[in-house]
């Protein structure tokens, strides 16, 4: 196979050290060039320097768990030379048949990209990177009150609370209040019930208490005062990554009022979806059809001699795909808008996870062209654009 690139690079990238390969020359036996270099941030200086002393401007690597995002940004900062930097995602290399060892690793992926058989990954810049990993951090934070909420709710079940039972949220104002009481006394009177209750709540105060009758011992108590710190603690926290969220995401103020003009969509979801697919999806999505696929919310393209085996959902980024669920859920709640329509009109032949999947890939296709247009939410331009 004719090579393509006169000079490349294949990096394998470790915890403690990377492995280079550059390959020279055009004939089917190039010039090999090894070099291991560590992973602190001299040595990746180090390491820009030797490919520029070997005038190697084409580098690729493996997208190693977060291992290679020092090594990126090292070519990234001090390489300014360099044409293009590849990360590739290792399960479609691994498919490629050829010399796989630990010894061969950099070699192997240097010939790959030498005959131009890598695909790049998606790798926004670095700002968008920044708030991709701020706004994953949210989302484990998000997670961890929830399993903390259940762990509650276990405790309070086990001593014969029936609080969930009486209020839609045990975490909500009133909720608070009463579960503070709780684990500052043991014991609950109707006084305390009706000094508690903040707003409206779907019982009245007299149920409430008898769902709360209980009594909680010295420990029990004292895990319930853990519990509720601790919560208390995230959302503080929570708060915290939102604003550093908010302060990173300035510089793309027009794009997030492009995301949020789309129904269904708040701001604090507009932050979550410009993190994942950044300001431009554009410049690295040729089509919005791309775009859904990234994003796993294309149906598989499994037939054979006639017969369809799957059309199960690829995987693609959970992230993005779980936020737009939500969104969606949100926009078919109301069925006077177009996702709404489309949804109910829908879901009864092919289920409502299906349609709520579809209105993903609507909403997502709907965010792209905004993107790329420049323009805000208009029900009919917008979903025209849409199949």
């Amino acid at each position: 196979m004719q090579a393509l690139l006169y000079c490349c690079c294949g990096v394998d990238v470790h915890e403690n050290m990377i492995e280079a390969c550059i390959l020279k020359g055009e004939s089917d036996n190039p010039k090999i060039l090894h070099r291991q270099f560590k992973t602190l941030q001299d040595d990746l200086i180090s390491f820009t320097l030797w490919l520029y002393e070997n005038e190697c401007y084409h580098i690729a690597m493996e997208s190693t768990g977060v291992y290679w995002r020092p090594v990126y940004e090292a070519i990234e900062t001090y390489s300014h030379y360099v044409e293009s930097v590849i990360v590739t995602n290792a399960y479609e290399m691994r498919n490629l048949p050829g010399r796989k060892t630990d010894i061969k690793d950099a070699e192997w992926i240097a010939t790959l990209l030498r005959h131009g058989l890598l695909r790049h990954s998606f790798i926004p810049e670095k700002n968008i990177r920044n708030l991709r990993e701020a706004s994953r951090l949210y989302k484990k934070m998000v997670a961890e009150k929830s399993r903390f909420s259940n762990r509650i709710e276990k405790l309070l079940q086990a001593h014969g609370f029936k609080l969930s039972s009486v209020l839609s949220d045990i975490l909500c104002k009133s909720g608070r209040n009463i579960l503070n009481v709780l684990a500052d006394r043991g014991s609950l009177t109707a006084t305390d019930i009706s000094q508690c209750l903040k707003g409206k709540t779907k019982c009245s105060a007299e149920e409430i208490h008898s769902a709360v009758s209980g009594e909680l011992n010295e420990y029990e108590r004292q895990m319930l005062k853990l519990l509720l710190r601790r919560i208390t603690t995230l959302d503080e926290d929570i708060v915290s990554v939102l604003d550093i969220m908010a302060s990173m995401a300035q510089p793309y103020t027009v794009q997030l009022s492009q995301i949020d003009s789309v129904i269904g969509i708040d701001r604090k979801a507009a932050l979550l979806i410009l993190a994942e697919i950044s300001a431009s999806p554009q410049d690295n999505f040729s089509t919005s059809e791309r775009l859904c696929s990234w994003a796993g919310l294309s149906p598989r393209n499994d037939e054979s001699a006639g017969k369809v085996k799957s059309r199960k959902i690829l995987p693609g980024n959970p992230y993005i795909k779980s936020i737009l669920c939500q969104v969606a859920w949100v926009a078919a709640s109301n069925r006077k808008n177009n996702f709404g329509q489309w949804f109910w009109s829908h879901q009864g032949k092919m289920g409502k996870k299906k349609a709520i999947v579809a209105v993903s890939r609507k909403i997502l296709t709907t965010i792209y062209v905004l993107l790329r247009d420049g323009t805000f939410y208009d029900p009919v331009v917008a979903l025209s654009h849409i199949r």
